[in-house]
């Protein structure tokens, strides 16, 4: 790290679109010593950047989003819950119907309960 000039390298860690510019030029070895040296002055420091378009520390800009559309996916999304469990509560009373009209035709037979053939 003490190769390379110290005021570039934390203009680099703040995220200084025009240092980013100066080093595009430089051959990719000599890049990634510097990020190297980038990531180390972050790491000591705690160093996060402010806006460079590079970087893996910088925070995504939150879209906006209208209130309407978000309750109205809800809705959508609550509905779509709603006939999933009918659905499930449906099929859950078709296995009863059958498993006790089974077990009826096998009490009337005069079979037992647990004797399955």
């Amino acid at each position: 790290m003490s190769e390379f000039n110290q005021e570039l390298i934390k203009a680099l860690a703040h995220g200084d679109a025009e240092a980013h510019e100066q080093i595009k030029s430089l051959p990719l070895t000599v890049r990634m010593a510097l990020g190297t040296a980038v990531d180390q002055l972050r790491r000591d420091e705690n160093i996060v950047p402010m806006s460079s378009g590079f970087s893996i520390y910088e925070e995504k800009k939150s879209s906006h989003s209208n209130d309407e559309e978000v309750a109205n996916a809800l809705s959508e999304r609550n509905r779509l819950l709603r006939e999933a469990e009918e659905r499930r509560e449906k099929i859950r009373q078709e296995f009863l119907e059958k498993e006790i009209k089974a077990r009826v035709e096998r009490a009337r037979a005069g079979l037992a309960m647990n004797d399955r053939r």
